[in-house]
């Protein structure tokens, strides 16, 4: 029936429609997992060496030596959280690692590991000194007091003071790469033909819809599958709820005409009579 080609289209052209993202080429699919992640790595290095420093208190620094060797390399960076003076003596115990500085009004900072703890009053009013060392030394730091600490240790990040380090010497050349890898990335994204998927309109066949795709594009994973076969399922029992209409439909005229003939041969008897 006319009827019956026209909706098996129209279900065909909905089918086509509901596959259409499998057109996608693969190498799209890959360069949009490797952008995607390089923006989860740059957001979690972001919050790893300024967020969550700035949060505690503290500061990332970049091991400049191999004085803690193998703890830290020259190159890693290590994150501390601050600290008070108070906190220092209540809270850092023998073993933790700690930043310092090594004089007064001295930039340079110093993370050494504690390996003593002296309680008492001292001349700067402060209730303990730090006996620190490189876990690389062979010889002890000198007493540290707590005025002296930076922050406490809390992680590291191997090898990438190097690379933050360049960055900050070479600003204009770290944006100008980054600036390259996202138009090189999106040129090659946009220059990618897709590749097409190619549905073959439905037939009508003993009652059944016999429904055939061909795609130059991978096996589709168990979950198409899956949705297709529901598809299909639901294509076959609307096309049987039609075949049951049309049947109602006839056996409804059929009774119709007959009623109608009874009705004319009793009214012929009756004129008769």
């Amino acid at each position: 029936m006319k009827y019956q080609q026209n909706s098996a289209r129209a279900r065909a052209g909905t089918q086509a429609r509901s596959l259409g993202h499998w057109s996608t080429s693969p190498w799209q699919i890959v360069g949009r997992a490797v952008m995607s992640a390089l923006v989860i790595s740059a957001v979690v290095v972001l919050l790893a060496l300024v967020v969550v420093p700035r949060v505690m208190g503290g500061d990332s620094l970049t091991v400049l030596s191999g004085s803690m060797e193998p703890t830290f390399a020259p190159g890693d960076v290590v994150v501390v959280k601050g600290t008070d003076e108070v906190g220092v003596c209540n809270d850092v115990s023998v073993g933790a690692i700690v930043t310092y500085f090594p004089k007064a009004n001295d930039p340079a900072l110093i993370t050494h590991r504690v390996i003593g703890k002296t309680i008492g009053t001292f001349e700067d009013h402060t209730q303990c000194r730090l006996i620190t060392q490189g876990d690389a030394n062979s010889s002890v730091d000198e007493p540290v007091s707590p005025t002296q600490v930076r922050g406490v240790f809390m992680y590291g990040i191997p090898k990438l003071g190097w690379a933050r380090q360049w960055v900050g010497e070479n600003p204009m050349l770290a944006l100008a790469a980054l600036v390259a890898v996202l138009v090189i990335a999106g040129g090659w994204s946009a220059t990618r033909k897709p590749r097409t998927t190619v549905i073959t309109a439905p037939r009508q066949g003993s009652g059944m819809m016999k429904q055939t795709s061909t795609t130059a594009s991978a096996k589709p994973d168990v979950g198409v599958v899956r949705d297709r076969e529901l598809h299909d399922r639901e294509l076959k029992l609307r096309e049987r709820e039609l075949e049951l209409r049309e049947r109602e439909l006839a056996h409804a005229i059929a009774r119709s005409a007959s009623a109608t003939d009874e009705a004319a041969v009793t009214a012929i008897q009756r004129v008769k009579e």
